[in-house]
């Protein structure tokens, strides 16, 4: 997307009307941008609402509606390993491996076929204005829309893994490989599972499932790629040690039910290599709330309580306005 086009303006909620109060820690974002030398975007599920993805908390009707029939399942119960080596057989009981499949296709399908939102894109020149030296992005997003905004992979650490790989189901050799069209299946609308041939790992022959960090899978997430993004993103903070830059630290929509975003902000903040400032957006003001670590960083922390694409928007304004 061109610079023009993110300086196109957009309507911003009107539900969520500025006070003078959050004009002011927008305009204090913004100084925060000009001034440091390293952002540290870390992102979760609130990140690609404005894409329309849902945040996964409780009963999961914003993201397949399947799992609201008998018996009601929630996002923590499909996103389970366990799946994978139930019986396969198109069934409307929800008791097979097809159920979990259509799952994982209908993921697909909508990460694939969504455009990152504007926001992605304003993080991507924000990374690349003149005085930052070094940028990372921290994300648990398995949608990989941080990449198809135009980030180097080398600069993206998908900390649960990624829709668009695939591993086998036993992680026999340890290796993944590109989804492509995989999990592009056959879905029976009576049933809610998939109908095609389930995809299959070229080594063992076994089943083979998204490259996901899901609930209870350390022993057989398969994480080669997940160890070299973890290798680039120490290089990144041992660069900011090294060279003293300062460093901001941005989170966007990180919630506290998996809070694996929350807790990388908070170290990376509080970090005694580094002076860091955080600025942490989330709309709903309690899960915006940063008091229990200011008095842990010499930095200032910025609770901004929007949604990531209204807040960045905003700040991007103020931003352009100061670089002028």
């Amino acid at each position: 997307m061109s610079s023009t086009n993110v300086s196109h303006k957009l309507k911003i909620n009107a539900a969520q009307k500025t006070t003078v109060a959050t004009e002011q820690i927008i305009n204090k974002a913004a100084e925060l941008i000009v001034d440091c030398e390293s952002i540290l975007f870390t992102s979760g599920a609130g990140m690609g609402v404005s894409s329309g993805f849902g945040t996964f908390q409780g009963i999961a009707a914003s993201v397949w509606l399947p799992l609201l029939q008998p018996s009601k399942l929630d996002y923590t119960d499909i996103v389970n390993p366990s799946w994978f080596h139930k019986p396969q057989g198109n069934s409307s009981n929800h008791d097979t491996a097809n159920f979990a499949y259509a799952f994982w296709s209908d993921r697909y399908n909508a990460y694939t076929s969504t455009a990152p939102h504007l926001g992605y894109f304003i993080c991507k020149q924000w990374s690349e204005l003149s005085h930052i030296k070094s940028a990372f992005s921290f994300t648990s997003n398995i949608d990989g829309h941080w990449i198809k905004s135009g980030w180097n992979e080398s600069s993206v650490l998908e900390c649960h893994g990624s829709i668009h790989y695939m591993q086998c189901v036993n992680d026999c050799r340890k290796r993944i490989w590109a989804t492509k069209n995989e999990l592009k299946l056959t879905v029976d609308p009576k049933t809610n599972c998939v109908t095609d041939p389930l995809p299959l790992c070229s080594d063992c022959n076994g089943l083979a499932r998204p490259n996901v960090l899901m609930f209870d899978d350390w022993a057989k997430f398969s994480g080669n790629r997940h160890d070299e993004s973890f290798c680039h993103y120490g290089q990144f903070k041992s660069d900011i040690a090294a060279a003293k830059t300062k460093l901001l630290v941005i989170e966007l929509g990180a919630g506290i039910t998996v809070p694996s975003v929350r807790i990388e902000s908070e170290l990376a903040f509080t970090d005694k290599r580094w002076t860091a400032h955080l600025i942490r957006i989330n709309p709903l003001a309690e899960h915006a709330v940063i008091d229990a670590y200011r008095n842990k960083s010499k930095g200032q922390a910025l609770e901004l309580p929007l949604d990531a694409l209204t807040a960045l928007t905003l700040i991007d304004r103020e931003v352009k306005k100061k670089l002028k």
